[in-house]
């Protein structure tokens, strides 16, 4: 038994002290190891390129002497491609801006300025103006009459990535979230 054993580790001996087998574990060990570093640098670029492609939609209102109105801008680094727009007044949902005005000020507004952005890419660092109204054909309590609209644009980035952007009392406060995909549209298509 003794024999066995000192001939087993005496043939490993000389398999190690054989060149070309050592060169052969150092080469197999050493293309692991490229194999699994390229891999996890593969992960980090994917990574890179998301995180270089990042849209943020934000909402934003204004009053000017002249005119007050909505923007929708993206002040990320990445297009975003908007997929679904919703706008309700009083938890009803609405298809335009004539029947928010007519649900908001009580009447419909004659003179207004509009720009889609549902469907529609936003680039970085691009404002769209929503809507624009005089500000002289508001009421004084606008702002009080705005917070009943809520707002939810959901948009996704390049890579398939979706958020929300989401406003229950429009202008007042933005809160946004991933979500796994932007709702389809409903019956009723909207012209937001």
């Amino acid at each position: 038994m003794n024999g066995d054993s000192e001939g087993s580790t005496g043939r490993r001996g000389a398999f190690l002290r054989e060149p070309q087998w050592v060169i052969t574990i150092v080469a197999v060990l050493t293309s692991v190891g490229a194999l699994v570093i390229g891999s996890y640098e593969a992960v980090l670029q994917r990574e890179h390129d998301r995180a270089s492609m990042w849209p943020h939609i934000e909402l934003g209102i204004t009053f000017t002497p002249k005119t007050s109105g909505m923007q929708v801008s993206n002040s990320g680094v990445g297009p975003a491609i908007v997929q679904s727009v919703l706008v309700s007044v009083d938890g009803r949902p609405t298809v335009s801006w004539p029947e928010v005005f007519t649900a908001l000020l009580g009447a419909p507004a004659r003179d207004y300025n509009n720009s889609s952005v549902g469907d529609r890419v936003i680039r970085a660092g691009e404002t769209v103006d929503w809507f624009e109204l005089p500000t002289k054909s508001l009421p004084p309590d606008i702002q009080t009459r705005i917070a009943r609209a809520a707002i939810e644009i959901c948009y996704a980035s390049v890579y398939g990535e979706h958020w929300t952007v989401a406003d229950s009392h429009a202008g007042q406060h933005s809160v946004w979230r991933e979500v796994n995909r932007c709702p389809e549209p409903g019956a009723r298509r909207s012209e937001f």
